[in-house]
């Protein structure tokens, strides 16, 4: 086959028999999830490490490190993923990385050293990081259309409830020991054996067998920065503005008198719902464009945010607690979807490992400047009044830009 017969072919939108199968699709979706379950297996365990390792120099900044070293590497080490999937192959690299994760994130069950640890967590973090683009763009080569929207939208769905399960889970060991929750990342090994046995795709054509070698040649195009500019810009906007008022919950209970631990605990789970809810519901939105969704996931964010923030009840911080996940499980499916939509196929690989280092940047920023924020205001609760006001902003930009440049999207 001729590069142009493969261009040809990898921009033909493609029918729904020529989509992979459902076992593909579930695979892939477990790589966010992963990711989720890397960074809160040491949550729990932070006390106990500050015990064990409060002698080395710089304990308490240090230690916490461990739960954001993964995030950070995996912002970190994107692009570069992104540009190696490309020349390797985003196959090859999801397999390389795969197995560079599962044996770097069970590392700590065995080390003694802090400094070895820390190592793991950010070896693990840039596996993660090729696992993430990597999986992004075999999302896009191998489903179109509803499909793909629908695997994007499960990929969101099944890292919130990752959140949930391994939170519990990870509680749960830690008090047994600072070392069993690392074991749950043993996960990757299965994983790794179902990436290296697994084909492709279904070869239900004859011409199926070359479908992802005709993806990779995929067909080259302008790529539109002025999209992905807003792309970014809302990926970045909506984790400083949805995520924020998640991490306050506790200091909202406490600072209303409401209770503490266990309350924190119920909002946490019922946020986290919130956020399967959005990002598997989001077919009720039906065929409305991407900034429009958008709009939408910030209004859920801005409402959830005054409930949580002028309540004086449990009952309506709690509906705004789900109201916020709301908005936190959209915006990753919708960005997502938007992104590879507008990408061509032979640019997927860096455009997605830029996106992911805008994105997880954004991420681990979040939480610092959200207790930078409550540091200078009078409460927690009036803190958020910024979160608040940043969102209706937001929605009245989209609407006000997509009413002057209704084909923008």
């Amino acid at each position: 086959m001729t590069s142009e017969e493969c261009v040809a072919n990898a921009s033909t939108t493609a029918a729904p028999d020529q989509d992979a199968g459902w076992v593909q699709g579930v695979l892939l979706a477990i790589i966010p999830a992963t990711v989720v379950m890397t960074v809160i297996t040491a949550i729990p365990i932070i006390p106990k490490l500050l015990v064990v390792f409060g002698k080395t120099p710089g304990a308490a900044v240090l230690v916490p490190m461990l739960v954001v070293a993964p995030t950070l590497a995996i912002a970190l080490s994107s692009v570069a993923a992104g540009m190696l999937g490309e020349r390797i192959g985003r196959r090859r690299l999801l397999e390389l990385s795969t197995a560079l994760f599962a044996v770097s994130a069970i590392l700590p069950f065995w080390l003694n050293s802090f400094a070895l640890i820390l190592a793991s967590r950010a070896l693990a973090g840039v596996a993660l990081g090729a696992m993430t683009t990597s999986g992004v763009g075999l999302t896009g080569d191998y489903f179109s259309g509803a499909t793909r929207q629908r695997w994007l939208a499960i990929q969101g769905g099944s890292a919130a409830a990752a959140g949930v399960i391994t939170s519990a889970i990870a509680g749960a060991l830690g008090d047994m020991s600072w070392r069993l929750p690392f074991l749950l990342l043993a996960v990757g090994f299965p994983l790794l054996a179902a990436f290296l046995l697994l084909p492709a795709r279904h070869a239900t054509t004859p011409e199926g067998q070359h479908h992802e070698e005709e993806i990779e040649a995929g067909a080259a195009g302008p790529v539109p920065w002025s999209t992905l500019a807003a792309i970014f810009a809302l990926g970045i906007f909506g984790s400083l503005i949805i995520f924020p008022p998640a991490y306050e919950l506790g200091l909202v209970f406490q600072e209303k008198k409401l209770g503490a631990a266990t309350l924190t605990g119920i909002a946490t789970a019922v946020l986290a719902a919130g956020a399967v809810a959005g990002a598997l519901g989001m077919g009720v939105l039906g065929r409305m464009s991407a900034p429009w969704k958008m709009a939408v996931a910030f209004a859920a964010g801005g409402v959830g945010t005054v409930l949580v923030s002028m309540s004086g009840q449990i009952p309506p911080i709690m509906i705004g607690a789900v109201a916020v996940g709301i908005g936190q499980g959209m915006i990753g499916p919708i960005l997502s979807i938007w992104l590879l939509d507008r990408t061509p196929a032979l640019a997927r690989g860096r455009i997605i490992g830029l996106y992911s280092t805008v994105f997880y940047f954004a991420q681990f920023a979040a939480p610092l400047i959200s207790g930078w924020v409550a540091s200078q205001s009078v409460s927690v609760s009036s803190s958020m009044v910024y979160y608040e006001i940043a969102s209706a902003v937001a929605v009245a930009a989209i609407a006000v830009l997509s009413i002057r440049k209704p084909r923008a999207a």
